[in-house]
Formats: C-alpha cells, sequence, structure tokens
C-alpha cells in the first residue's frame, strides 16, 4: 500500500511543475490583457510585427490633384467610417486656396446619407467621419467630394481646372456571417464579411493551426473580406495566403483593421474571380495537456490495481 501511495505521489509531484507553468502563462496573459486595457491601447503586440494597421495615405499630386478614399473597404451597419483625402498644392493655387471640402455619401440606391464640410489643413489634408446606422443599406457606397470655390471665380476657372474640383471613391457595406467551430470543447464564432458572392467550404484546423473558406464572385471585380478571429482559437503570428501563396508582411493586400484583447480583424483583398483563403497562426486553443492524460491513465491504472487486490485479499497480508 505504501508503495501505490509513493507512486501516486510521484505522479502528481511531476505534474505540478506543468499546472503551476500553466497557471502563471495565464497570470501573464490577464496581467498583459489588463495592462493594454490601462493604457488604451488598441492593438497588441501581435500585429506589430505582421501586416499594416492601415492601407497607405493616398496623396495629391501632378496626375491626381484630389483625392479621396475611405480608411477601410468594408463596413458593417452601425460602424464609423473615415473618409480622407488631399489637394495639391498647385490646384489651390489655381483656384485662389479654399478652406473647404464638401463630402457627400450615397448608398447603393441613390439615397443621401451623409453630407458633411471638412476643413482643408494648410497641408491640403482633409477628413471626416460619420456613422453608418444600424439598419444602413447594404452593398456599394460613392462619396463624393467637392472642393469649395467661390462663385464669382468659377466662370473664371477653365474646363480643365473645373474638373478637377471633384473626385469620388467608394466602400461597400456587408453583414458579417457567424461560422461556428467547436475545438477542445469550446464554441467559437469566426466572422467574415465580404463582397465576395458567396463564401464556401470554411474550415478550421486544428492540427494546422489553420482557418480556411473559398470566395467567389463577378471576374474582373475586386474582392475583399474581413475575417474576424478570437484570439483563443488561433493567434500568435498569423499568415494569409491566397491560392497557397503567403501574402508579404508590407502588402497592402492585407491589413489589421482591429486588434483587442480578444480578437483580431483581417482585411483581405484580392481580385475576383474564385479563391481559396488560409489564415495559418502560431497558436491554437489549448489542447488537453499530454502529461495529463498520462497522469490521469496512470491514477486510473492504480486505482483498479488497489480494487483488486483489496477483493483478492492482498491487502493488509505480511509484506505486502
Amino acid at each position: 500500500m505504501f508503495f501505490v501511495g509513493l507512486l501516486a505521489f510521484g505522479l502528481f509531484s511531476a505534474a505540478s511543475p506543468v499546472l503551476a507553468q500553466s497557471q502563471e502563462g495565464q497570470s501573464g496573459a490577464e496581467n498583459a490583457s489588463q495592462a493594454s486595457t490601462n493604457t488604451g491601447a488598441e492593438t497588441s503586440s501581435e500585429a506589430k510585427t505582421m501586416y499594416k494597421p492601415a492601407y497607405p495615405t493616398i496623396k495629391a499630386d501632378s496626375r491626381n490633384s484630389f483625392t479621396v478614399y475611405s480608411e477601410k473597404h468594408l463596413y458593417k451597419p452601425g460602424e464609423q467610417v473615415t473618409v480622407q483625402g488631399s489637394i495639391w498644392a498647385s490646384l489651390l493655387s489655381e483656384i485662389g486656396g479654399a478652406e473647404l471640402v464638401t463630402v457627400e455619401v450615397t448608398d447603393n440606391k441613390g439615397t443621401v446619407v451623409e453630407t458633411q464640410n471638412a476643413d482643408i489643413d494648410s497641408q491640403g489634408n482633409y477628413t471626416t467621419t460619420f456613422t453608418l446606422s444600424q439598419d444602413a443599406e447594404l452593398g456599394a457606397y460613392t462619396v463624393d467630394s467637392k472642393i469649395h470655390v467661390e462663385v464669382n471665380l468659377l466662370d473664371t476657372l477653365s474646363a480643365d481646372v473645373t474638373a478637377k474640383l471633384e473626385t469620388s471613391t467608394k466602400f461597400v457595406v456587408v453583414s458579417p456571417l457567424a461560422f461556428a467551430v467547436n475545438a477542445e470543447g469550446k464554441n467559437f464564432n469566426v466572422n467574415i464579411a465580404t463582397n465576395s458572392t458567396s463564401v464556401k467550404e470554411f474550415a478550421f484546423t486544428q492540427a494546422e493551426k489553420k482557418v480556411s473558406f473559398m470566395v467567389e464572385g463577378e471576374t474582373g471585380t475586386k474582392g475583399a473580406a474581413q475575417v474576424t478571429l478570437p484570439k483563443e482559437l488561433l493567434s500568435g503570428q498569423l499568415v494569409v495566403s491566397i491560392d497557397g501563396r503567403a501574402i508579404a508582411e508590407d502588402s497592402n493586400d492585407v491589413i489589421v483593421t482591429s486588434d483587442t484583447a480578444t480578437e483580431m480583424t483581417l482585411e483581405i483583398n484580392y481580385p475576383h474571380s474564385e479563391h481559396t483563403i488560409e489564415i495559418t497562426g502560431t497558436n491554437v486553443v489549448p489542447e488537453f495537456p499530454v502529461t495529463m492524460a498520462v497522469m490521469a491513465a496512470a491514477i486510473g491504472s492504480i486505482i483498479t490495481a488497489v480494487t483488486v487486490a483489496a477483493k483478492r485479499g492482498l491487502i493488509g497480508r505480511p509484506g505486502i
């Protein structure tokens, strides 16, 4: 009986460093999350060495003297939209200067959903924000930007200059699709919002630390997908691949639109028609530790042995 007790004690003693390490790691994660919350940081260290947190600024130049663009390519109902742009110094000089730009946003039915005036700073840049309604129409939205020019100056400008006073861009409003994943007895949702006509063959492969799916759209059009991943399911150094080709970290084809303590959202761009998208991480939902499984099996064997011995009347005999 002493031998059995000693063996059981040894198993628990051997397992204790593993348990302590797990608890320490959990505590460290909680402290890191709390620190991020306390400092108001919007991004975590996982995204800093990976994809960009924003698309490059589109600056006006001699070929494109007036620019406008949205911060993201896709938005969901209820989200805040940021519109930015710039005016080339030579164009401002030609029109005798300007202070305001009017930004008008229309949905895919042609209904004006927002009109705002944005101030032009000393560098010729402007920005404005607005929030989509919770029941915003889905589909493509058009953003029209127009430079304010004094009425008495309009008649003096050439047709070429007048044509440069307006510019436009588009973004898409979509509702995300939720794909359920069950891993290690836990339930997760991976949300995918896209302008592609279909999303199919979604899969989570735990052994490969990978989420994959296929997108399809009209050939010749631009596709985009926002994928929101729970960090408990998949995290670490995330790498996006399209049709087996890994997207480089400095590429504009992938940006990190959101990075919180619990999830990360990547906006992925591709030309339609059909593509397979894979997101691979270095961390995956924790599996039941092998050490614990071995320990549990060993304890089970010990209990069985003790029970059999007791039934046979062996325990308690001299020398046992």
